[in-house]
């Protein structure tokens, strides 16, 4: 600071012009610019702090309030929870789910691929008419626990060897594929699908068709089927099943016009893709472009999806269907077993057979397709002079968007399919779970 010399004023009088109190010096500020970028960082830096308080403040605890509706109790069940209900969340950080001190094994989906996961997947126990409750602290991925993978998506070419070929997460095919059943240009003639208790399986070609691998493991199995022996003979892991031939197999779809029946089969193409898989639930789905329903061409989709601890796939369909066609779902039936049609309750409907008809084994196997019990329209079975043969289906009423459950339940992997009634009564219980699901309430902490 320069305070200028009193001499350059001409003036005799000797007195210090500080004394003066209505005069202020005239100040100079050395590197001014430099002072300025001082304070506006301080500025920058004060708003970076708000920022971090507020944060804080954001919740960072959620409790998960979670009621079983039933008089039964859900043991190892996979609720949802869509990201949405979560208040304020982090975009890079994952939800871990305690009570005390036990983890949750919990999956998080991102279903659209935008590197956010949509929903979280939590494996909960819950005894009948009771409620709990769950903590949701929030961290980052690699501080989550790693969760033994227990659903998988399998697609590869044929091996040659002993050695699985390289998993693939798409797929293209055009109309009129072929495979030579013997020696199929994929591992598993498609894409397969597994849980901890049994596995699917695709035709990728132009009968896509639909078949059972029957497990005795609860590990994932898929890459090592078809490698090196045949799934026809009982393997560590268990066998094929299920005698397809010219059926429906495992709730494969068809087009029902009057009196005559069409494979939903070909089309002109067919696409495959893995969706997720992981630790509680895996999917993949099957878009078609032009595909044959009946005497017309319709764009459509299959996305089949299964979760841990349940012995059936789920099947989301899109398609739509022109009057008066119905859409057809249903299962090989052989050995003329009969096909008790039951309604569950108000919302769930099913066709199933039950009997030594695990194929290459003296075992039973009990098959069954759920559905929505409004949509039903008739269930028959067809015979060997059929363009679907030896088939039990159901038809339903043609609707945009539909969901069916196809059910494989083996009592060499369960005991209790080993009688009729476990059967029916597994049956009757995942009808009700489906209809009256666990409630889910959530609560944020400051």
């Amino acid at each position: 600071m320069k305070v200028y010399n009193q001499s350059k004023f001409k003036t005799n009088q000797h007195i210090h012009i500080a004394a003066k109190k209505p005069m202020i010096p005239f100040v100079k500020i050395k590197n001014a610019g430099l002072v300025f970028q001082r304070l506006k960082i301080s500025a920058i830096l004060l708003f970076l702090l708000a920022l971090v308080i507020a944060f804080k403040m954001e919740p960072t605890l959620q409790l998960i309030i979670i009621s079983n509706p039933l008089a039964v109790d859900r043991t190892n069940e996979v609720i949802t929870i869509k990201r949405k209900v979560f208040e304020k969340k982090a975009n890079q950080l994952f939800p871990l789910v305690k009570k005390a001190n036990t983890t949750y094994t919990t999956q998080t989906l991102d279903l659209n691929n935008d590197g956010r996961w949509d929903e979280l997947l939590i494996e909960v126990n819950l005894a009948a008419k009771s409620t709990d409750t769950l903590q949701v602290s929030w961290v980052k991925k690699n501080e989550l626990p790693l969760f033994k993978k227990r659903t998988n998506v399998q697609l590869s070419e044929r091996s040659y060897n002993a050695i699985a070929s390289t998993e693939m997460n798409q797929a293209i095919r055009f109309r009129g594929f072929i495979q030579n059943i013997a020696k199929p240009f994929y591992q598993m003639e498609g894409p397969g699908i597994e849980n901890d208790k049994v596995a699917f399986r695709s035709f990728f070609d132009y009968r896509n068709g639909k078949d059972i691998y029957g497990k005795i493991v609860d590990t994932p199995v898929l890459e090592k089927v078809g490698v090196g022996a045949s799934w026809h003979q009982m393997q560590y892991w268990g066998k094929d099943i299920l005698r397809v031939g010219n059926s429906l197999g495992a709730g494969a779809l068809a087009v029902k016009e009057g009196e005559k029946i069409y494979p939903l089969a070909d089309a002109d193409t067919s696409f495959f893709n893995v969706v997720f898989e992981g630790a509680l639930k895996a999917a993949f789905k099957l878009d078609f472009k032009n595909w044959d329903a009946g005497n017309l061409k319709k764009n459509g989709s299959e996305t089949v999806s299964v979760s841990k601890g349940t012995f059936y796939y789920q099947n989301n369909i899109d398609l739509v269907l022109s009057q008066p066609q119905n859409l057809i779902s249903g299962f090989a039936n052989f050995g003329k077993f009969e096909v008790i049609h039951k309604k569950h309750n108000a919302r769930f409907s099913s066709i199933a057979t039950y009997g030594k008809q695990a194929d290459g084994t003296d075992s039973n196997l009990g098959l069954a397709i759920m559905f929505t019990t409004d949509e039903y329209v008739e269930h028959a079975t067809t015979d060997s002079s059929s363009s679907i043969s030896y088939t039990s289906y159901v038809s339903l009423k043609p609707s945009p968007k539909k969901t069916l459950y196809f059910f494989a339940c083996w009592e060499k992997t369960d005991k209790r399919f080993a009688t009729a009634h476990g059967f029916a009564e597994y049956l009757q219980q995942t009808a009700d779970f489906l209809a009256k699901p666990i409630k889910i309430k959530i609560i944020n902490k400051k």
